[in-house]
């Protein structure tokens, strides 16, 4: 297993292949700026501020995955506005929960009669504090 989010289990073995690619993480500061008369701003840290994570998916039938199954999972989080940890390599990413706040899906290969064989999804999670 290479990690988990909620329900959806990254793996890779020789029955299926689940996996991420172009992971992105966004750490930030809050800061606020104090106007002086006659002098520059002075800059004071507020704390942290929400982590923000990118990635991307494929589902293929090909390598055990149901490409609309998985879709119709990650569009029910979104809609349902759930949270849960996100888990890469047996440790838990920021120490807090994720929302997915967004999707954007591409259905790459359908067959006749609608049969989705191959999606490529692109992710969006927030820290939810």
């Amino acid at each position: 297993m290479v990690g988990k989010y909620g329900s959806i289990i990254f793996e890779t073995n020789d029955k299926r292949i689940l996996a991420f690619r172009d992971f992105t993480q966004n750490v930030s500061g809050r800061w606020g700026n104090h106007s002086i008369i006659g002098k520059r701003e002075k800059m004071e840290f507020n704390g942290p501020g929400k982590r923000k994570i990118t990635f991307k998916m494929t589902f293929h039938a090909l390598y055990g995955v149901r490409p609309r199954e998985m879709l119709e999972k990650l569009e029910a989080m979104v809609e349902r506005g759930e949270v849960d940890y996100l888990i890469v390599g047996g440790r838990s990413i920021g120490g807090n929960r994720f929302a997915v706040t967004s999707i954007s899906e591409a259905w790459n290969t359908v067959y006749s009669g609608g049969e989705l064989a191959m999606a490529t999804v692109s992710v969006t999670l927030e820290e939810y504090v």
